[in-house]
């Protein structure tokens, strides 16, 4: 299942951006000279913006705009088999260009290279690799409780299935709307530069598609890790992984250390 959804003003961003091509045409073949190790060199190959750095004698071709808002990536640095975005510290990597670090959630693109003569070439665009897919939600005895429906809880949540967790993830917010893209809502949308579509993250269908269970109106006070049980703060658990139906207030009562240490007791 990949993960490659974009929508409203990043999107259209990054398609402006990315309008605006630059220097060579790597389709054609540049010099392997003009890259140092460790240097990147923007370009384009068939009306796409490129981005080929080197690392010892491996070139790579990547998409030189970052997924999340369009930052040029050249302006950022390469660290180890990854770059950096200059503006929000995205990461990706070079080898595959799946999206290693928030605040970035879908991958760049990647292009073969071809050297020969001297020269490198920029050859046909990859597929994303599996490393750009979601596991499948198919293991009914684990569970993961994310408290938190922002920017980090999401990432939190795409990371999990991205490196293989196939159990249950749910994903606890005290707001009354999904993980949104908070920047722009108080930024380009309250200046009215932005539609409401681009405020969310993910639509609601990604979530179901990956097994990700946003939990809405849901805040937690007390954690009883032990017990498996997160409170509302009104003594009713919002989540209960293995009791249903035990609350956390009634531990708390029974446990007053427990409670001081409000609901959360240290394994």
């Amino acid at each position: 299942m990949k993960f490659s959804i974009e929508t409203g003003e990043r999107k259209d961003q990054v398609k402006e951006t990315e309008a605006k091509l630059s220097g060579p045409d790597l389709a054609q073949g540049v010099d392997i000279s003009q890259i140092s190790d460790g240097a990147m060199l923007p370009g384009h190959a068939n009306g796409e913006a490129i981005l080929l750095a080197r690392r010892g004698d491996e070139l790579f071709a990547i998409g030189a705009i970052c997924t999340h808002y369009g930052a040029p990536l050249v302006d950022g640095l390469l660290v180890g088999d990854t770059v950096r975005c200059p503006w929000h510290h995205a990461c990706f990597s070079l080898r595959n260009g799946a999206p290693l670090r928030a605040p970035a959630l879908d991958p760049v693109s990647c292009w073969r290279v071809e050297q020969r003569d001297g020269k490198a070439y920029v050859c046909e665009k990859l597929a994303h690799v599996e490393s750009s897919r979601l596991a499948a939600a198919n293991d009914k005895t684990l569970s993961m409780i994310i408290v938190g429906g922002g920017g980090a809880g999401n990432i939190a949540a795409e990371t999990l299935r991205r490196e293989g967790f196939s159990g249950r993830i749910i994903l606890l917010s005290a707001d009354a709307s999904g993980p949104c893209d908070r920047p722009n809502l108080s930024k380009g949308f309250l200046a009215g530069t932005s539609a409401a579509e681009s405020n969310p993250l993910r639509p609601p269908a990604f979530y179901r598609e990956h097994g990700i269970e946003p939990q809405l109106d849901a805040p937690v006070a007390p954690l009883d890790t032990q017990g498996e049980l997160a409170d509302d703060g009104a003594g009713m658990d919002v989540v209960d992984a293995g009791e249903p139906h035990q609350r956390v207030a009634d531990r708390c009562r029974r446990d007053p250390e427990l409670s001081r240490q409000g609901g959360a007791r240290q394994r």
